[in-house]
């Protein structure tokens, strides 16, 4: 009876102290979420996203078009040739960099084109190196499992979708009641929010392209995902690229 008693008090004692620690835990991290989070974002709410329709160049235009290449070894694309008095710059290790002097020698606009890894393939890929790395310590720890499965509940498959959903998510501050994972989703998706562009000025690119484009006072960028990579043109001094000029390179824009 004594055997039974002792056998019975641990197994009492075992699962009152895995309830302690796991209120302990959560207490612990629904306290400190709060530094973790950026509260400025966390309480941004933003308008609705435009769109640019974007057709791409017939066959026909295709082979009345002076291109302007890139010079990349590993991917090629090219656009509209509206830089032949441009003039290289020194390489980025994504980016080439071309520039427009007057007869001062100021830069009077720049244009830039590279290929880079999408969001997505950061976040599920990320090293000691990337923003995401921040996923990897405690208390807020993310695995590749958890990653995969916030994206995956709100079917995000590429940055488009990401930069959709975070602008359009329900944002809730995480109490004692709520889940861990549920607190760690909305940490997930608001550390991601902090390092994506400017999401007030995001453009959607629809039609033959998909993609977005986002602007500041100096400068636009727009990226298209092609064979889960991102190819992005950006434009320096935006009183030399016009709208119209800027729409009309991305039409011509092709990936090879």
């Amino acid at each position: 009876m004594d055997k039974k008693m002792s056998h019975t008090k641990f197994i009492v004692l075992t699962l009152l102290f895995y309830v302690f620690l796991y209120i302990v835990l959560k207490l612990f991290i629904v306290y400190t979420q709060d530094l973790y989070m950026d509260n400025a974002v966390y309480e941004k709410q933003y308008n609705i996203g435009k769109v640019l329709d974007i057709t791409s160049y017939s066959q026909e235009e295709q082979e009345q078009t002076d291109y302007f290449e890139s010079n990349a070894n590993d991917y090629r694309m090219k656009v509209k040739n509206y830089f032949q008095d441009f003039e290289a710059g020194d390489k980025d290790v994504n980016y080439e960099y071309y520039l427009l002097y007057n007869e001062d020698n100021d830069v009077t606009a720049a244009f830039m084109m590279g290929e880079f890894e999408t969001k997505i393939h950061n976040i599920k890929n990320y090293d000691e190196s990337s923003y995401y790395f921040e996923f990897n310590h405690f208390p807020l720890y993310i695995s590749n499992i958890l990653r995969e499965y916030y994206l995956n509940k709100h079917e995000i498959h590429d940055d488009v979708e990401l930069i959709k959903y975070i602008r359009e998510r329900k944002k809730e501050d995480g109490r004692f009641l709520t889940p861990i994972v549920s607190i760690k989703e909305n940490y997930f998706f608001n550390f991601i929010e902090t390092n994506l562009p400017n999401l007030d000025n995001i453009t959607y690119i629809e039609g033959d392209l998909n993609g977005y484009m986002y602007e500041t006072d100096t400068y636009k960028q727009a990226c298209i995902i092609h064979n889960n990579k991102l190819y992005c043109l950006t434009f320096y001094k935006l009183d030399y690229f016009t709208d119209e000029m800027i729409v009309d390179i991305i039409r011509s824009l092709v990936i090879e």
